[in-house]
């Protein structure tokens, strides 16, 4: 019921999200009344789950995770639409291409932040969702981005986070087709080509080569018949940096009296370790005086 419910009110909403950009040329005008359209949709949804209590906890986490979020997205998604609308600059195409990249970059910084939250929702994880999408639960951790103050009866701890996913989705998909507008030839490049930042390694030169002879000696590239030149020849053109002296480097990890060999790849795994231990102990949800429904 509540699926179907939802599925008939997100229809409606955006066919008269459509109608409103198609009869209204002012862009605040336009934002207002997609706006109120938004929050009389909430309203609506919300109301039903007053009326309709969850029948169990899976039919709230669906609901908090998967349900809510396509309609909140959409709030967030027209408000920073008209953001960037207000902000483009006079100018040649260049200037133009220059803005929607910056913006691009803006997007993709935000997916970087909440890298591990990111990857959840892309994965359809699902081992933490009694945690982030059940009323009353709290999560204390700094994982967990600081979001508008939430209504206890209508909010879980991460249903804002992954309604502002779905949005900047959104928002990349929008800028990423003015670009294409702009320069035709970047409608064909993969998406996640236009808006990754190239990365450079900056730590230290010595650990970059643990893991190079790390990738060799364990065969884990081109079916373990990857030259160590070429694995080398890689990481210096993808990562930007040097690697003239792998070799004597590679040897004074050799002949390292005091460390192991390994030291890198060894807090590499240590790190590891600690974020699953983080990440079991958040599983463990606090005792709440939570009900179903209430």
């Amino acid at each position: 019921m509540l699926v179907k419910f939802s599925e008939k009110l997100l229809i409606q909403l955006k066919g008269e999200i459509a109608k409103i950009s198609a009869e209204e040329t002012d862009p605040f005008k336009i934002l207002a009344a997609i706006l109120k359209t938004i929050r009389s949709a909430l309203k609506e949804l919300k109301d039903h789950i007053k009326q309709n209590p969850f029948k169990h906890k899976a039919e709230q986490v669906h609901f908090f995770k998967h349900i809510k979020p396509l309609f909140y997205s959409l709030r967030i998604y027209y408000l920073e639409k008209y953001n960037i609308e207000m902000s483009i600059p006079a100018g040649d195409a260049q200037t133009l291409k220059n803005f929607y990249r910056d913006e691009l970059k803006s997007v993709q910084r935000f997916f970087q932040h909440i890298y591990f939250h990111y990857q959840y929702y892309r994965l359809g994880a699902t081992e933490l969702d009694e945690l982030y999408f059940v009323r009353g639960v709290e999560v204390q951790s700094v994982l967990i981005p600081e979001v508008p103050e939430p209504d206890p009866e209508f909010s879980t701890s991460c249903d804002y986070l992954f309604s502002k996913i779905m949005a900047y989705e959104l928002l990349q998909d929008y800028l990423l087709k003015a670009l294409a507008k702009l320069d035709p030839s970047l409608s064909n490049m993969p998406s996640e080509e236009k808006v990754t930042p190239e990365l450079k390694w900056t730590g230290d030169k010595i650990n970059l080569v643990e893991v190079i002879y790390g990738l060799y000696f364990t065969g884990q590239l081109n079916n373990g018949n990857a030259d160590i030149s070429v694995i080398i020849r890689f990481m210096e053109r993808h990562l930007q940096i040097d690697l003239s002296r792998t070799y004597r480097d590679f040897l004074d990890i050799r002949n390292r009296k005091s460390t192991s060999p390994t030291r890198y790849i060894e807090q590499m795994r240590e790190s590891i370790h600690k974020r699953v231990d983080d990440d079991l102990a958040l599983k463990k949800p606090r005792k709440t005086n939570y009900k179903s429904g209430n």
